[in-house]
């Protein structure tokens, strides 16, 4: 577990500052950096303690699947490693893992916000692959899916070739990622 990038991302949600999170938790903002930097170990209840004062929560999910942040960290990495190929394979092999998962798992598992891929393709393309498999089964998007930051101004696409719009996915349409449904359920490496 992120526990540090957890607690930052909880900070940064709730709009506070690394000064103002070290006052409310009685410490120092050096110490609260250290955390989400990974500098310093925080024990589980330190760690829930914070977050509490950022208004969030641990939880655990029955499942080892990746959190969106997880699979956008991994894409970053490939596309910074100069490997299109294997961030793209990240994104298709997160798209199976979410279909094959629990409805209710999937949707827990989707709460949280991605940081950044670098690539505002891949992350309109993420937050349209969360929104097209939770409307699969008729499950509300986490807000944060619908940010004005994560639709394309213009279309663009992942892979090889252009897809038609009739084989697009509406979630991926309303973000304009041209990608097609069938790459989603069948892929081909």
């Amino acid at each position: 577990m992120y526990a540090g990038k957890e607690l930052n991302r909880a900070r940064l949600e709730r709009g506070l500052t690394l000064r103002k999170l070290a006052a409310f938790a009685d410490t120092s903002s050096a110490a609260i950096s250290q955390i989400e930097t990974g500098k310093r170990g925080v024990s589980f209840e330190r760690l829930q303690s914070l977050l509490n004062l950022t208004e969030h929560r641990l939880v655990t999910i029955p499942t080892k699947a990746k959190t969106p942040g997880e699979v956008a960290e991994f894409i970053r990495d490939a596309l910074v490693a100069e490997n299109p190929v294997r961030a793209y394979r990240a994104f298709i092999a997160y798209s199976i893992t979410l279909l094959r998962l629990d409805p209710v798992v999937r949707l827990a598992l989707t709460l949280n916000r991605p940081e950044s891929t670098g690539d505002p393709v891949y992350d309109a393309a993420i937050a349209a692959l969360i929104q097209h498999w939770l409307s699969h089964d008729s499950l509300p998007a986490p807000t944060w899916v619908h940010e004005d930051s994560l639709t394309l101004p213009f279309p663009a696409h992942l892979g090889e070739r252009v897809p038609s719009h009739d084989e697009v996915p509406p979630a991926f349409l309303e973000h304009n990622v041209l990608f097609p449904l069938e790459t989603l359920v069948n892929p081909v490496f």
